[in-house]
């Protein structure tokens, strides 16, 4: 999008007020005062900017304000956190684990609604399609939320059912996101995170989440492929009670990974856990080149005997030969301390700026790899 374009793609000028009122209320909109707002025909903006509430900021680091924005702008903006709360290398180690924060719940449908969706959805009563069904959710994430039920046949199932209205929600609240990340771009220190390209991949990824058929074949898919691996527990999907907008599937109930001094008061094996854990995404990326792409803390249960189950298959990733290849090469790069081939690859594969000085990065590698590889795994969180 070309910046002379951006007035034009803020279509939705009450949205975009709420937010950058929002951002003003927590400190956080003073970038805004540095673009040229005028000329790029966002005047409107001008009379969103406040001063921050200082009771709001009152002993609060940036990155708990950050985080506050994003809850109080609701689901979208919860699921975005989500997602660059597993990427510490892109926004830094502070920020992610003030991130981890955010897998708490959001506020969930009325039973009313989410019964009208599920028999539009299904095409039947709900009395006909379960034997039982709770109206109140187990959990209410930034898509959906999940209600236990037991089938006519006696099983225990969940059923995830997508929140009314949120398609239109990630549509409206992306297009912001979209073009608030270009203005960013304007802006140096902001735009060394790239923006644009993280709000891209990060509506490409909604769009797709939006669609739990994709996720029941996902389940199907990964259910295969772990069929004769005791130690990993994908629920099975119940393609009979699944559409677009609803998902059925069994009902895996254990500990989040998140929480491992209750792992350790239960005497689950800790050290096995992380194994497993281990091969099962070495397996995924190495020999299927299709991977779990949403592996933040509340989507890996601990069941007993130490078995890994895997939730939320709404997000996946794909690596191509080529890329396991380079990744395979990095790794024995590691091995044998080789900085400089090493440099080469990220170069190769990576994203780079037109800046990028290639001595100082293999220094900086050579640092990294003499640091780490001389150090046992005791030494590693």
């Amino acid at each position: 999008m070309r910046i002379s374009a951006i007035p034009q793609s803020i279509r939705n000028v009450k949205r975009t007020t709420e937010i950058i009122s929002v951002l003003s209320k927590y400190g956080l909109a003073g970038w805004l005062n540095r673009l040229p707002l005028d000329q790029l025909g966002l005047d409107f903006i001008k009379g969103v900017l406040r001063a921050p509430d200082g009771q709001v900021l009152a002993g609060r680091s940036r990155e708990a304000r950050i985080r506050l924005v994003l809850t109080e702008l609701g689901p979208v903006f919860i699921k975005l956190g989500q997602i660059l709360s597993t990427r510490p290398d892109l926004i830094g180690v502070a920020l992610a684990d003030e991130f981890k924060q955010l897998q708490s719940n959001v506020p969930a449908d009325a039973p009313q609604v989410v019964r009208r969706t599920v028999e539009e959805e299904l095409g039947q009563p709900i009395d006909e399609l379960f034997q039982s069904f709770d109206d109140v959710p187990l959990a209410s994430a930034s898509i959906g939320q999940v209600h236990r039920a037991t089938l006519l046949s006696g099983e225990a199932v969940v059923v995830k059912v997508q929140h009314d209205g949120i398609t239109a929600k990630v549509r409206e609240d992306t297009e912001v996101l979209a073009a608030l990340a270009h203005l960013a771009e304007r802006i140096p220190d902001l735009a060394q995170y790239r923006p644009v390209e993280i709000v891209a991949e990060f509506q490409r990824a909604l769009r797709r989440e939006l669609d739990f058929g994709r996720e029941e074949r996902n389940l199907l898919h990964f259910a295969g492929r772990f069929a004769d691996n005791p130690q990993v527990l994908i629920p099975k999907a119940h393609s009979d009670l699944c559409t677009p907008r609803v998902l059925t599937m069994d009902h895996v109930e254990g500990i989040p990974v998140a929480l491992p001094d209750r792992l350790a008061a239960e005497k689950y094996d800790l050290a096995e856990v992380a194994r497993t854990g281990a091969e099962i995404y070495l397996q995924m990326i190495f020999a299927d080149g299709y991977y779990h792409a949403d592996p933040h803390p509340g989507n890996i249960m601990v069941l007993p005997g130490n078995v890994i189950g895997l939730l939320d298959f709404g997000m996946v990733g794909r690596i191509d030969e080529r890329l396991r290849e380079d990744i395979e090469e990095m790794l024995i790069d590691i091995s044998q301390r080789d900085s400089q081939h090493l440099a080469t690859i990220i170069t190769r594969i990576g994203q780079t700026p037109d800046n990028l000085d290639e001595g100082a990065l293999a220094n900086e590698l050579a640092d990294f790899v003499a640091h780490f590889g001389t150090q046992d795994l005791s030494h590693f969180d």
